[in-house]
């Protein structure tokens, strides 16, 4: 089984402008370092606007599509509550929320929906509720970028209704429009050593920033990762990427690490079947055996996300 740990999907007024024009510059400088070209934000833009399958698509059918060409067997969904700092989006999180649980409902077996919010609004727990109770979503996503540190009491109530539940907790960790330091893994692995109960996954592995950082993070028996959005390292430094990702396996056990693509804006850049092949397949000297490939690939998020099959 293959499952890709971390995914959006995108619908219309789900984001504001200031965030998309800052993904685009992000997403276009490693688009131009990969291919040396000197394309714009725009360029990206219109880029992704006519992906395959489309960027808007917020009952995942062409995700699905997507996933099937490449043979992903499931993927872990959520949006993105960045509303503290671009300001409320047209669609609110909670139907934003509330269209990944339909989502996931309408593809049987193919999503497993996360509930994503910020601990700071005023019906967190409310939010956290429904999601989990009512919509049957399987756990949360928490954007520190967003202005909070994981390990600030504010999240704590959000930690422990995690715990009750038995659903694990995602934590975007990297490069992001903000507060680089707040989601740096070593406050998360101070939320995850608080809290030894909770799964804790590290998103993006820290991206390539803290990707050391990451893994000396989870160390930590409650800590996993996803190296989703290193599919850059992958095409600008093979050899150090897979180097990394056998560090990975070493360090903390493959158990510990999950493959993931971020779609869709990594997928700009790399498609999805292309970065299974990567991980799947890979072509390095650095030896990796096919249980490991296995339990990345899929094993190690069905554990985590309590996916049966």
């Amino acid at each position: 089984m293959i499952i890709d740990a971390h995914m959006h999907l995108s619908g219309s007024g789900w984001v504001r402008g200031k965030y998309l024009r800052f993904v685009w510059q992000m997403y276009i400088t490693e688009y131009n370092r990969v291919h040396r070209t000197n394309k714009t934000p725009t360029d990206f833009r219109d880029m992704l606007l006519s992906m395959h399958p489309p960027v808007i698509d917020p009952e995942g059918d062409h995700v699905v599509e997507m996933m099937d060409k490449a043979g992903v067997d499931k993927g872990v969904i959520f949006p993105v509550d960045w509303a503290p700092v671009t300001g409320e989006p047209k669609v609110p999180i909670r139907a934003q929320n509330k269209a990944h649980a339909d989502a996931a409902k309408k593809h049987e077996g193919r999503f497993i929906p996360l509930c994503a919010l910020d601990p700071r609004r005023g019906n967190a727990l409310d939010l956290a509720k429904e999601a989990i109770e009512d919509w049957g979503m399987k756990g949360f996503y928490f954007m520190p970028p967003a202005g909070f540190r994981p390990d600030d009491p504010i999240c704590f109530p959000i930690y422990e209704k995690c715990i009750d539940w038995g659903v694990p907790m995602v934590i975007h960790s990297g490069k992001e429009i903000a507060h680089w330091d707040y989601n740096h893994p070593v406050v998360i692995a101070n939320a995850a050593l608080r809290y030894p109960e909770l799964k804790v996954v590290i998103g993006h592995a820290g991206t390539r920033i803290y990707r050391h950082e990451a893994l000396e993070a989870a160390t930590i028996p409650n800590v996993h990762l996803d190296f989703s959005e290193y599919q850059g390292f992958w095409r600008l430094h093979p050899d150090r990427f897979y180097q990394w990702l056998r560090d990975a396996i070493d360090d903390v056990g493959a158990e510990k690490v999950l493959f993931g693509s971020g779609f869709p804006n990594p997928n700009v850049l790399t498609p999805e079947a292309e970065w299974v092949k990567a991980i799947k397949e890979p072509d390095t000297d650095i030896s990796f055996n096919k249980e490991e490939i296995d339990i990345i690939m899929g094993k190690a998020a069905q554990a985590v996300f309590n996916i049966e099959g």
